[in-house]
């Protein structure tokens, strides 16, 4: 739904509307890191927490919202001067509402994250994608330009904390322990310190990018980027999701922990890597048909992207290990390594423009996830090779469906969208038969098995 929604305001609106957006959210979301503090993780991987630390947790989180609030209203006019955007102001302003709202919720996703309780908290999203989205199509179709995003955004906030509460039978009471906090401090300050480096190495190009390159590139670079991570965020993360509160469990058990770990990789490599390859064949059939003409500059940048996003969505496994094994303090020190390597990528690229800045960072991911994938091998006392084994035969599969799709498209004419949705469907089932070619999958008793379940 987000991916379709996506498309949809891409034809509505301009690549300068995009970018407006991605330059208030780059801010938006840092300062929201401090809204959350760490606490919600905390809770989860902490076995023993009990109401009082979630009641102090939770007006904690209610004092911060509000001072972020106000502290993010004061910032904007300083925000849209660095921009040198005026209209960005009034944006600015109107959003930060958002830490206010988000800090009722915290606790309560927390604690069914924790019970792992996924079929509310999928019930959550999907109403309120859904919801939300309608709201900023609706606004698109009526002109409302920039701000059909804008209210897209803060009517996700607020259905999402409607849903919450009403899921949720958790409530707070009026109990606050200074005490309470300080036993959760030190895992979620750690914590924190690494959401910040992270968010800081993850927004750095669209900083620079804005202020250097200009709205109108970093609404396509913006495209381009949210059209590689849904697969992953939907995937990747929502596996991670899963295995925190499953990995704090068992966080003792190393042979559990590594052979689910290994069918946790290789269960997303068998979607992200086809995902990834599938839409580098198909990437200006894609973008012409699906968004529109005027995004024709993004398909060099998607076609880059399908290689970071190949190693993002192992990469995004990582951080579950850390967290599980009490290690939030070893990523933060990472991180700091990361943003240097970020930053020095952006600046060489920057000098060839956007695909320089695009290839640059996709090297830099490349090199961030093995070295961070050597430091969880470490932990879990995982050998490397077994690794690379789990993943070697779902990228081989990939890569020939790529090549075939690639063959194919230069004979089958895909002029519309629904010759581009034939194709997808026939190269699926091409990828499935491959997969039951490569005993990846297996039909036994009328149920379909994959290798990894075994």
């Amino acid at each position: 739904m987000q991916f379709v929604i996506t498309i949809i305001l891409a034809r509505l609106l301009s690549p300068n509307d995009f970018g407006l957006v991605a330059m208030a959210t780059v801010f938006l979301n840092f300062v929201a890191i401090f809204g959350e503090f760490g606490i919600s993780s905390a809770l989860i991987q902490k076995q023993d927490a009990q109401d009082r630390h979630y009641y102090s947790a939770f007006w904690l989180n209610i004092v911060v919202g509000a001072v972020l609030t106000i502290a993010f209203f004061l910032m904007a006019p300083l925000i849209a001067w660095f921009y040198k955007k005026p209209e960005l102001k009034l944006i600015l302003m109107v959003i930060s509402i958002n830490f206010f709202i988000s800090a009722f919720v915290i606790i309560q996703q927390a604690l069914l994250m924790k019970e792992m309780d996924f079929k509310k908290l999928a019930i959550r999203d999907i109403i309120a994608v859904l919801l939300s989205g309608l709201v900023g199509i609706i606004l698109a179709y009526g002109g409302m330009g920039v701000w059909s995003l804008i209210y897209q955004l803060l009517t996700f906030t607020i259905f999402n904390a409607i849903l919450l509460w009403v899921l949720s039978p958790w409530r707070p009471k009026f109990m606050f322990s200074m005490e309470a906090i300080k036993e959760i401090f030190h895992f979620s300050a750690n914590l924190t310190g690494f959401s910040v480096l992270n968010y800081l190495s993850s927004n750095l190009d669209k900083l620079i990018i804005g202020k250097l390159l200009g709205a109108e590139i970093l609404g396509y670079y913006t495209l381009a980027y949210k059209i590689m991570i849904y697969p992953l965020q939907n995937i990747s993360g929502v596996i991670g999701k899963v295995m925190l509160p499953a990995f704090s469990r068992i966080n003792t058990e190393f042979e559990r922990i590594k052979t689910a770990y290994l069918k946790m990789l290789r269960a997303i490599s068998l979607i992200t890597f086809p995902l990834m390859l599938g839409l580098f064949a198909v990437a200006n059939e894609f973008v012409t048909i699906v968004c529109g003409k005027q995004w024709q500059p993004v398909v060099d940048i998607i076609r880059i992207f399908c290689f970071c996003g190949l190693f993002k969505s192992i990469g995004t496994t990582v951080g579950t290990i850390y967290l599980s094994k009490g290690r939030a303090d070893l990523q933060f020190k990472l991180e700091f390594l990361n943003i240097a390597v970020i930053f020095l990528a952006i600046i060489l690229g920057v000098r060839w423009g956007i695909i320089g800045v695009t290839l640059f960072l996709t090297v830099q991911s490349i090199f961030w996830v093995c070295l961070n994938l050597y430091f969880v091998v470490r932990l879990i006392h995982l050998k490397a090779s077994s690794l690379f084994f789990e993943l070697i035969k779902p990228f081989v599969i990939s890569l020939i469906l790529c090549f075939s799709m690639i063959i194919a498209g230069r004979i089958i004419i895909i002029s519309n969208l629904r010759s581009l949705m034939i194709f997808a469907v026939l190269c699926g089932f091409g990828y499935i038969f491959m997969l039951w070619i490569s005993k990846e999958l297996s039909i036994e008793k009328n149920k379909i098995k994959f290798g990894f379940m075994q």
